[in-house]
């Protein structure tokens, strides 16, 4: 494991939507032609808690890559975990491969390794509806990505939220934009950076800088293929640690699909 793991940061899946909302105050002014604010992110959280229920009956693969960088941004050290991922299931998540820098000697210590860390860090799935408090947003206007409309929404930190640990005091500061597909509701792509350095839990330590972009990369579908990527700065005494942290969803596919198919009557 390197020595910071992108501060457990979200799934892929929720991660395009977790970057920030909160819902206006109804009296929201939005340009001609364009919903009122409260009416867009009403729209996106439905949405968003349809697509979380639908992911449920599916699998997908998961390629994460993690890389531990040095001042001048050259890769020092590397790991890369192939998982597929069941949500909802009794086995969620299937370790296909682990290779990479500092693995131990056992491979089957290896994978039991890496799918513990996976684990861990899936525990901080967030949902839209979880998040829409944590946040000032404003309409930016419209844009286009993928040749399709989207609302461009802007969100900056709400002052003195209340955070459970360290990954929702890190996430209680990002500020960036999303952009909501107009025809569907579905956040389609989300840049967002640190808005202040965040003292964390080690003595005089603090996350300097935080850069998060995720992209869905189909302009019909809802949930892949999908990619995130996070680099994270960590200062303290002596030591700076610099990780970026890449995600690639693919191959989404029906599990009851699946097992007609490998169970045919």
């Amino acid at each position: 494991m390197l020595p910071y793991d992108a501060m457990k940061s979200p799934s892929p899946a929720c991660l395009g939507l977790a970057a920030g909302l909160l819902l206006p105050p109804l009296a929201s002014a939005s340009p001609e032609g364009i919903p009122p604010l409260s009416v867009i992110i009403e729209r996106a959280v439905a949405r968003d808690d349809a697509t979380q229920k639908a992911l449920r009956a599916m699998q997908y693969r998961q390629s994460t890559h993690t890389e531990e960088l040095d001042g001048k941004g050259k890769v020092t050290k590397q790991q890369e975990l192939q998982l597929i991922v069941r949500p909802g299931a009794a086995q969620e998540l299937q370790v296909v491969a682990v290779k990479g820098d500092n693995l131990p000697s056992n491979p089957d210590e290896a994978i039991q390794k890496a799918k513990g860390q996976e684990i861990e860090r899936r525990k901080h799935n967030f949902s839209l509806k979880e998040l829409v408090t944590r946040f000032n947003i404003t309409l930016a206007g419209t844009g286009n990505y993928l040749g399709q409309k989207a609302y461009v929404v802007a969100f900056e930190p709400k002052p003195d939220q209340p955070y459970r640990d360290q990954t929702e005091k890190v996430l209680n500061q990002l500020h960036g934009q999303l952009w909501i597909r107009a025809k569907d509701d579905v956040v389609m792509k989300t840049e967002a950076t640190l808005a202040h350095p965040v003292q964390i839990a080690w003595i005089f330590a603090r996350i300097s800088a935080l850069d998060f972009h995720y992209e869905l990369r189909s302009a019909t579908d809802d949930f892949g293929p999908a990619w995130l990527q996070v680099t994270v700065e960590v200062d303290a005494p002596l030591i700076n640690i610099r990780q970026r942290q890449t995600v690639d969803m693919t191959h989404f596919e029906s599990r009851g699909r699946l097992a007609t198919v490998r169970n045919p009557e």
